[in-house]
């Protein structure tokens, strides 16, 4: 489209008012008289500038946005044949990568990772095998040396045994040997069949070998005897324990074997003929014993003892019925009944031979 300029519309009005303004001067001069020669004017005409006349410009804005070009995408996929490790605190990817038996990069491929130096715990990451767990190890303070203590000694006394020693009664003085680490001994004393452990005296001086006093005064002792080394944190040492017994009362007693019915044999005074059939067997007596066993033994050699029965109650008298019958084609044999204490210790009584008829 064209735009034509003001000024074209000026000159062009301006150019018509010349020529106006001339003829008005013309007619003027005629009116006035005057005679003179016509002289010509000459007309000028006025250029009127040229105007150029141009397309109007569009508006537009300009832009620096580069062509958006697609982006060439690539696609990661997990590596699901491997386990799944849960990241723990104080994990790396390098140090999971050692323990896995891998490395990083394929840890990082495996797990499709953006960032290998971000982890998170409780984090699950695939791992050719589970990692080598490692417990973090702390100083541990020193266990402390607890006491030590050999054995113990009385004096005086006699040794009846292997750990078995007779005391006469009154006063016994008890020592220890191999005591290190302790700063004091207390020496037990226990009743054999009954009674708790009690305490019979404390030692402290580790220059006499932490001797006590002890006064016997029981007349029928039967105990065991022992050491405690006690250290100054209060840890513990045990001596071995001694059997302890007076003269009177120590190895268990056993009175006469009674055999009820039993008939002396015609033929021989000394066999007993005894019944097939229910059989009573007896023993008069039984001291510092808690049980009696009664015993058949086949005389022929080669022949074991069999137990018949055993009697632990004592308050009805001590024995045990039988029955013959098992016995009745064995030619000759032995009944016998042994006392046993409560620390092993026994005594023995036999019948006279005996034949099942």
């Amino acid at each position: 489209m064209l735009r034509v300029s003001p000024f074209h519309h000026f000159f062009r009005h301006t150019r018509g008012l010349i020529a106006l303004l001339a003829l008005g001067m013309a007619a003027l001069a005629c009116n006035l008289g005057v005679s003179t020669a016509p002289t010509p004017t000459p007309f000028v005409f006025i250029t009127p500038p040229v105007i150029v006349v141009t397309a109007t410009p569009t508006i537009g804005f300009a832009t620096n946005t580069p062509a958006v070009v697609a982006p060439t995408q690539s696609f990661c996929v997990p590596n699901t044949s491997w386990q799944i490790y849960f990241v723990r605190a104080g994990d790396t990817l390098a140090t999971i990568a050692s323990r896995s038996g891998t490395t990083v990069a394929a840890l990082v491929q495996a797990n499709c990772l953006a960032n290998p130096d971000v982890i998170v715990v409780g984090q699950g990451l695939r791992v050719p095998r589970q990692p080598v767990i490692i417990t973090p190890t702390s100083a541990q303070p020193p266990t402390p040396i607890g006491p030590s203590i050999g054995s113990i000694s009385l004096d005086p006394s006699i040794q009846r045994g292997v750990g078995q020693f007779q005391v006469a009664p009154g006063t016994i003085t008890l020592r220890a040997s191999g005591v290190s680490g302790a700063v004091r001994v207390v020496y037990y004393l226990q009743q054999v069949g009954s009674g708790a452990p009690v305490a019979i005296g404390e030692g402290t001086n580790p220059q006499n070998a932490f001797a006590v006093q002890w006064l016997v005064t029981a007349g029928n002792l039967t105990a065991q005897v022992w050491a405690v080394a006690i250290a100054a944190n209060n840890q513990t040492a045990e001596s071995p324990k001694l059997v302890v017994f007076s003269e009177a009362g120590f190895a268990p007693t056993i009175g006469t074997l009674t055999i009820t019915p039993a008939q002396p044999d015609p033929t021989n005074p000394a066999l007993r003929v005894l019944p097939i059939g229910q059989v009573l067997l007896t023993v008069s007596n039984a001291s510092n014993a808690t049980k009696v066993l009664f015993y058949f033994v086949d005389e022929r050699p080669g022949n074991a003892p069999i137990l018949l029965g055993e009697d632990t109650n004592f308050n009805d008298g001590i024995g045990i019925i039988f029955n013959t019958t098992p016995f009745a084609s064995v030619p000759r044999g032995l009944i016998w009944a042994q006392a046993i204490n409560s620390l092993g210790q026994s005594a023995t009584t036999a019948s006279s031979p005996v034949v099942i008829r």
